[in-house]
């Protein structure tokens, strides 16, 4: 099953290790359709982000994420390591072409941060290193 990545899943970043284990192999980096806006996370965990997909009449903007190819047997496994308010949903690529991927519920988008003008989580660390 492919599943999209935009954050601490993303090569190089704290979680990656949980794809490797699973059998994950990276399939492609890409950009979401212009549906989405991505908010900052911050709980006793550490910080992440959450994208959010908006209604089709709202301006949204593109993220980098990265597609991940997991074996069927591992999705359930993987599902188990996700906390709320993330989880995996269809996600639209910007060829249109959807996946499933990670997702958030809508109330962050009151209790989060708007990081979307990073337009993607490694921009966002980036700056503020």
């Amino acid at each position: 099953m492919d599943i999209a990545v935009a954050g601490l899943h993303l090569t190089g970043q704290p979680l990656n290790h949980q794809l490797i284990t699973l059998g994950g192999e990276l399939v492609k980096t890409c950009r979401t359709a212009e549906h989405y806006k991505m908010f900052l996370i911050e709980d006793e965990k550490g910080r992440k982000p959450g994208l959010i997909r908006l209604p089709a009449n709202k301006p949204g903007r593109a993220y980098v994420v990265e597609v991940w190819s997991l074996p069927m047997e591992n999705v359930g496994k993987f599902l188990s390591f996700i906390p709320p308010p993330l989880g995996l949903g269809t996600i639209t690529l910007e060829d249109a072409t959807t996946v499933k991927g990670f997702i958030c519920e809508h109330r962050v988008m009151e209790e989060g941060k708007d990081i979307s003008h990073f337009l993607g989580w490694k921009s966002f660390l980036d700056s503020v290193k």
